[in-house]
């Protein structure tokens, strides 16, 4: 008689592991905006974001592809972080989302900057981060160069490429960007700054681009 009870519980327990399995299954592939919510209410941030990208994948809704690419980049998955990125700079309305999102709060220990240059910020360093070549490298330069005003605005895309490349002690990429930096024709106007005797004209980008520069100089002479 107790085998017979026993038995009967484990197969009751089977058939509901089995039914929660399956119910798990059909939401995941039919209501991935469902899961992703429930993901990111237990802190399961990287699995949110997995959520929200097939959510994308199915509704196209732009919104969910930048969730789900900053997901990626800040839990420091850059793989999925720059396939992400280029869907996302390549969606038609990546301009329209970015003005959008300007002044908004992007987070804790996050300044409210131009979300354009952070989101490119966030991608330059995920793409650095994927790159298999020295010539990789040097078009995500060229990408975080053409994505940096000439007034070297606070986290822009070069400044965060280049702060990668030192945390990666890649001394040779870091003499690059040097190179590249200090002879940039946009950056004229910064560089000119240096003639002021008055050092209170000098703006922040100059500043910034100054302490750029002195961390490349190190991390390339390594």
């Amino acid at each position: 008689m107790r085998k017979v009870v026993f038995k009967t519980i484990f197969i009751t327990l089977g058939i509901v592991l089995i039914l929660a399995i399956s119910a798990f299954g059909i939401l995941s592939f039919a209501a991935p905006k469902t899961m992703m919510n429930f993901a990111s209410s237990l802190g399961l941030d990287a699995i949110s974001g997995d959520y929200a990208y097939q959510e994308y994948r199915r509704s196209g809704d732009i919104n969910y592809l930048a969730y789900a690419f900053e997901v990626a980049a800040v839990e420091g998955r850059p793989d999925s972080a720059a396939e992400r990125f280029e869907e996302f700079y390549e969606n038609e309305g990546f301009s329209d989302y970015c003005t959008a999102q300007d002044g908004q709060d992007l987070g804790e220990d996050i300044p409210k900057v131009n979300y354009r240059s952070y989101a490119c910020s966030l991608g330059a360093e995920a793409m650095y981060k994927v790159a298999g070549s020295d010539e990789a490298k040097l078009e995500v330069y060229d990408f975080a160069l053409s994505e940096t005003s000439e007034e070297f605005e606070p986290s822009n895309p070069v400044m965060s490429l280049a702060l990668a490349a030192s945390e990666a002690d890649d001394a040779e990429f870091c003499g690059v960007i040097l190179t590249n930096l200090e002879n940039e024709d946009k950056f004229d106007e910064l560089r000119r700054q240096a003639t002021l005797e008055d050092a209170s004209l000098h703006t922040e980008g100059y500043d910034l681009y100054l302490e750029i520069i002195d961390l490349l100089e190190e991390a390339a002479n390594e």
